[in-house]
């Protein structure tokens, strides 16, 4: 069962080196001579991170001359995300051709100090504690004569240093931090005569709660619901949406069922939203935790058959796309009244070509808190906008226009007006065009 696992956290990678082998080495050459440019004095209240050649930088958005600063300068990296107050930036770092090891470090704002967290390569996703400067993730360790995977919760100390919280078993599918940063939910994988379960514990790996979701299967028939992955649980606390992925990474990668569970109402069967792809900036819960916001579609493939879906947590629709649109990267406004930002344009087949964008014309859209719908940003056809970052009020928007599959620059868009700010965004299309990881990450001003 370890090895399904390894293939369902592989399908990611495998995307990535799928467009980097079709990338041409002219174009390899030529990309890595353009560094990141400044093209407009427009201000923006926030700081940027991105990744260009395959590097990371920040950008200080706040003054007029400020220019993009380089944080990596060899290996590839990705980003992971912003601390909660802004001062500190995770990415992972592959030093070599071999990307399945990864190392996690942290930047400061102005990239003047970096942290390595762990000097052991990371498994999955790294994940910031809610309100502290806490991280927790998954490495391995050697122990008995075996390798076991190790849980562990780092804190960054004194702008200088990481210092260890806790370690515990890794003995998970998944993780994520509770809204309150006081605890994880896990959840478990299924196994003869266990269920998939949800467990509660704190930071030290104890548990306080355990929740079955599911009957334990039946292992005579092959291929099974496995465990919940991509877990989203609401900011009160109440809720989880989660995917429920299959013992298999084929049947997996092509849609698994999207389900919501009731924390509050443990007795309860899980809800069955919807069907789509495990990825976890595809679920989004609005700050007040009554609407959920997903993308809903079957299919590898990122560029067709995926709508925006909008439920409240009893799971009735509140709103969703054209069955002939395309959406991806649901984000809400941290202000009330609470509005949506999306990507959304005509569904296409994966069609990869690096000269062109994957999506033709696709753009930002916003449904604001009276459920009114209208386009944020206009382009050609030539080009396609992605990763939208709302300001908390929802009064500016940072995108990426791309012109090319891999290329693009960063927009800024207010009151119907949009200028370029920045050029040589650059990053990878990732699998079947679901530009993960993402390619910005944005820090607004509180």
């Amino acid at each position: 069962m370890a090895m399904v696992g390894k293939a369902l956290a592989g399908i990611a990678l495998v995307g990535m080196l799928l467009t980097v082998n079709t990338t041409s080495e002219a174009s390899i050459q030529q990309s890595l001579t353009t560094t990141p440019e400044r093209v407009s004095e427009a201000t923006v209240p926030g700081r940027i991170a991105f990744t260009s050649n395959q590097r990371i930088w920040i950008f200080d958005a706040h003054e007029k001359g400020s220019e993009p600063v380089q944080v990596t300068r060899e290996g590839s990296a990705v980003l992971v995300g912003w601390s909660h107050d802004g001062e500190w930036l995770l990415y992972m770092h592959y030093p070599g051709a071999d990307l399945s090891d990864g190392y996690l470090w942290a930047a400061s704002k102005d990239a003047s100090t970096t942290i390595q967290l762990d000097e052991r390569p990371v498994r999955g996703a790294p994940k910031w504690a809610p309100y502290s400067l806490q991280v927790a993730y998954v490495t391995e360790v050697a122990r008995d004569g075996e390798t076991k995977r190790e849980f562990v919760i780092k804190a960054i100390k004194d702008g200088k240093e990481a210092e260890t919280v806790s370690t515990s078993p890794a003995d998970f599918a998944d993780f994520t931090w509770m809204p309150d940063g006081e605890a994880f939910l896990v959840s478990t994988q299924a196994e003869q005569n266990r269920p998939m379960t949800l467990s509660l514990r704190d930071l030290n790996g104890n548990q306080q709660a355990a929740y079955p979701i599911a009957e334990p299967p039946d292992v005579q028939d092959g291929i099974n619901p496995w465990a919940p992955m991509g877990m989203q649980v609401s900011p009160d606390g109440r809720f989880v949406a989660y995917y429920v992925q299959y013992n298999s990474a084929s049947l997996s990668a092509d849609g698994v069922p999207i389900q919501l569970f009731d924390l509050g109402e443990p007795s309860d069967k899980p809800l069955e939203i919807g069907e789509g792809l495990a990825y976890r900036e595809w679920l989004a819960w609005s700050p007040d935790s009554k609407q959920l916001a997903f993308i809903n579609g079957g299919d590898r493939m990122a560029t067709h058959n995926k709508r925006l879906r909008i439920i409240d947590p009893s799971g009735n629709v509140i709103f969703e796309t054209e069955r002939e649109k395309v959406a991806s990267f649901p984000v809400w406004t941290s202000q009330a009244p609470y509005s949506l930002a999306y990507t959304s344009g005509i569904g296409v087949p994966y069609e990869y070509a690096e000269e062109r964008v994957l999506v033709p014309g696709q753009r930002i859209w916003k449904r604001d808190a009276s459920g009114e719908v209208r386009q944020l940003a206009t382009g050609s056809e030539q080009t396609a906008d992605t990763f939208p970052a709302l300001s908390s009020d929802g009064g500016l928007l940072l995108f990426v226009r791309l012109d090319a599959a891999n290329k693009g620059a960063l927009y800024v868009a207010q009151d119907g007006k949009e200028s370029e700010l920045l050029r040589q965004v650059t990053g990878e299309v990732g699998y079947y065009g679901n530009y993960l990881p993402k390619w910005i990450d944005v820090y607004w001003d509180k």
